[in-house]
């Protein structure tokens, strides 16, 4: 910015460059570049100025002004699932869909982790699949997912139709044809709204994206009883926060249920 040097940056151009990107930007998005220019630095074994207290301070009016809570997307809950995996139509891309959302709900992957999957990570039996890749898993150690009965089998349909023997289990589809790639996440995105809005779900389709069968199917583990580190182990979570966040509109929602019934409940002899 203004010609200011790249490597090493200056923490004072760091912080106007911040500053800047508060016209149009979430805090979210500062943050991560932020961590960008640290690992440029780390790389190019340079002296960071993300530490210099100019930074901090630049950071801090973006936490002030943009606030730092991330927007929630729409939890793919077990109801709105059933729905949309009901319309499914019986074609190539209904017998993909339905699996993908199938196995986006049993194994609370991310649309990066769907997106790699490979059709040798599916296991029959046990029915599980192993989940090799993950955004907090920078060292590749990968996990095991339990999957159901019937999500195994929409997937089975759809490698059987699809035909496809190895490599990437979910893929693109083009006037028939099967992509030799496997699907991008932003197209993940685009299959759940699209079968969100065949259900007749339009409105719930708006807020729902990628990462919204992860969020449903957490927030049905804590309705269920499940504890917060039974959930974060199905998950992959590795920070508490975090999963706290996705879980906080299932509880407030289970607390108006039961609020809402209690007031509907009054015992003969209740005075008020």
């Amino acid at each position: 910015m203004n010609d200011a040097a790249f490597l090493p940056a200056s923490p004072n151009s760091v912080a106007r460059f911040f500053d800047d990107q508060l016209q149009n930007c979430r805090y979210a998005t500062i943050r991560r570049r932020a961590s960008a220019i640290r690992f440029a630095h780390v790389l190019s074994d340079l002296p960071c100025p993300i530490g210099h207290s100019d930074v901090f301070l630049s950071m801090r009016r973006a936490a002030r002004m943009k606030g730092r809570r991330p927007k929630q997307v729409l939890g793919l809950t077990r109801p709105l699932l059933d729905k949309m995996l009901a319309a499914c139509p019986d074609t190539l891309s209904g017998m993909r869909d339905a699996a993908l959302l199938s196995v986006g709900y049993d194994t609370l992957c991310r649309s990066s982790e769907l997106s790699w999957m490979r059709v040798e990570d599916v296991h029959s039996e046990p029915r599980r699949i192993y989940i090799p890749r993950a955004k907090n898993d920078p060292f590749g150690d990968g996990r095991m997912a339990q999957i159901t009965q019937g999500t195994r089998d929409r997937m089975t349909i759809w490698l059987t139709q699809s035909k496809i023997k190895s490599g990437a289990l979910f893929r693109g589809l083009h006037t028939g044809k099967i992509s030799g790639t496997h699907l991008e996440t932003s197209s993940i995105r685009r299959i759940v709204k699209a079968a969100a809005r065949r259900a007749g779900l339009r409105r719930e389709a708006i807020r729902l994206s990628g990462h919204s069968m992860r969020v449903g199917a957490a927030q049905d583990l804590l309705h269920q009883g499940r504890n917060m580190i039974a959930i974060m182990t199905a998950g992959g979570w590795k920070n508490i926060e975090i999963v706290a966040r996705y879980l906080e509109h299932a509880e407030l929602s289970n607390r108006s249920e039961l609020l809402t019934s209690s007031s509907e409940y009054h015992p003969e002899g209740t005075q008020f």
